[in-house]
């Protein structure tokens, strides 16, 4: 009869399984592989013919890694190191180690560094407070790298013969433990061969943590204050160091392993294990050119001022920042304008007015392009208040400053002559009256009048060279519109007859004609 199947997971997690595996190349580092093209000639990763493409996503993080690496420099060409590192057949970050061991006389501990952390971790997270007195006191010797503390633990082990019960005794998971010898010879074996001096020899710790530098200059991280172990990586990343490592004391080090943890509410937490305290002149030794200084300016909204500071970071990763006072002012005008627009703050003369001046001028530019008026369009705007906030470096500096004067300055002495003449803040009417234009995106401009001020009005004047009829709308006693039109003719003689009659009889001490 048919055989019985045991499945070693919950029947809620085989429903959510997938019906098939992402390909490999959707779901491993592609790190070696790109070496591998880039030593064979591929410039365009994205145009290669893939059997199944990659997305955007693993193509950036095995570029940016090899690059860390120095695999590839910075065009994403392949670099004589990475030739080398390509001759190793080996994942990358472990070439480029043992390349660096050669020369730091270290082969025999960056090979089983690398076998360490191939497979499962060789020390059990979780155990009693007996045997985790006893760990430290073998094993806790030295407290700059968690590496070493798995040396150690492994040498143990290893002398004892993997002995389960003297094994179990630190913590040790002996079948683990007992694993890593074949990868380390693996390691040396491929070390050997490409004429490295595998012997084994005694080093500072000092070369050890500059060869795991070398392998994981990717995943150094900073701590971000002395109360948490919430850290700051390069290239913009968060992760939180793991309570087991025994480098909590160190501000700047490099995680060997990097793991995912979801928690019930669905996020995720980045955890940093395998930690090797590193000092910030290793990388200015080893990587002169991933260093940047910068002025960054900042905006603090309880002050509502602008702050700046002179950073140094490394890939992305603050080091030092240092108070500039003042802050420089083109950023901060653009920090400023930046809070405006987003309304955060606001400018108080930036008023009705203004932005009628504005409608009018971005109107006559359309209705009139033979003027060749410079529009004002988002760009243009954001533009101005930069002006207009330029040598300032808090809101009390510039809440009160005038904003029409600066923004006519858009425009030359001639042209603002025509803004003036052919779209007017003012138009005059045959009876003498000025009323005030109102110009709007969606409709005519328009000026507003009770009905008694446009008598002896029989036209509308005309804007914009003629070419835009004003339209007028005609108020009641009570300032309520009547009707709306441009053509008054038209009014006066059809309807005016029935609106005065309704009009009169409500407000009969007014003078009608």
């Amino acid at each position: 009869g048919p055989g019985t199947c045991m499945r070693l997971w919950t029947e809620r997690e085989h429903e959510q399984r997938p019906v098939q595996e992402l390909p490999e190349v959707q779901r491993l580092d592609l790190s070696e592989v790109i070496l591998s093209l880039k030593a064979a000639g591929v410039k365009d990763l994205k145009g290669f013919r893939w059997l199944e493409p990659p997305d955007d996503k693993r193509l950036h993080d095995a570029i940016e890694l090899l690059t860390d690496l120095g695999g590839l420099d910075h065009k994403e060409n392949i670099t004589e190191l990475g030739k080398q590192m390509l001759a190793f057949p080996l994942h990358p970050r472990y070439a480029r180690m043992l390349l660096a061991a050669e020369k730091l006389g270290c082969v025999y501990q960056a090979a089983l560094i690398a076998a360490l952390t191939q497979g499962r971790d060789i020390l059990i997270r979780k155990v009693d407070r007996a045997t985790r007195e006893l760990r430290e006191e073998f094993l806790s010797e030295r407290s700059v790298s968690d590496c070493f503390m798995l040396m150690r633990a492994w040498s143990y082990a290893s002398k004892n013969n993997y002995q389960f019960q003297v094994c179990k005794k630190l913590g040790i998971h002996a079948q683990s433990a007992r694993q890593v010898k074949p990868l380390l010879e693996h390691f040396l074996r491929i070390a050997k061969k490409e004429g490295l001096d595998v012997a084994p020899k005694t080093v500072d710790d000092e070369v050890i943590q500059k060869c795991i530098l070398l392998g994981f200059s990717d995943r150094l991280a900073i701590r971000m204050d002395g109360g948490t172990l919430r850290c700051e990586l390069v290239h913009g990343r968060r992760g939180v160091l793991a309570r087991e490592s025994v480098v909590h004391h160190a501000n700047m080090f490099v995680a060997a392993e990097i793991r995912e943890i979801g928690n019930r509410e669905g996020e995720v937490q980045t955890i940093l294990s395998l930690a090797t305290e590193i000092e910030e002149a290793w990388l200015k030794d080893y990587y002169p050119d991933d260093f940047d200084t910068s002025i960054a300016v900042v905006w603090d909204p309880s002050s509502r001022r602008v702050y700046a500071a002179s950073q140094e970071t490394f890939r992305g990763l603050m080091l030092t920042a240092k108070r500039v006072d003042p802050p420089p002012e083109e950023p901060a005008a653009r920090l400023l304008a930046e809070k405006i627009t987003d309304e955060e703050i606001g400018l108080k003369h930036w008023d009705a007015k203004v932005e009628q001046w504005i409608l009018r001028l971005n109107l006559l530019a359309e209705w009139c392009p033979e003027f060749e008026l410079p529009a004002i369009d988002e760009d243009a705007r954001r533009h101005l208040i930069e002006s207009i906030c330029m040598g300032a470096f808090s809101y009390k500096e510039i809440k009160e400053r005038p904003v029409l004067p600066a923004l006519k300055q858009w425009l030359n002495a001639a042209q603002r002559e025509i803004v003036d003449k052919h779209a007017p803040e003012r138009i005059t009417l045959s009876n003498g009256k000025t009323p005030k234009v109102i110009y709007s995106k969606e409709s005519a401009p328009c000026i507003a009048l009770r009905i008694q001020e446009l008598y002896e009005v029989k036209q509308l004047p005309k804007v914009a060279l003629q070419k835009v009829a004003v339209a007028a709308q005609i108020l009641a006693p009570n300032m309520r519109p009547v009707q709306i039109t441009q053509d008054l003719e038209s009014f006066w003689r059809d309807h005016y007859p029935s609106v005065k009659k309704e009009l009169q009889r409500k407000y009969p001490k007014h003078a009608w004609r």
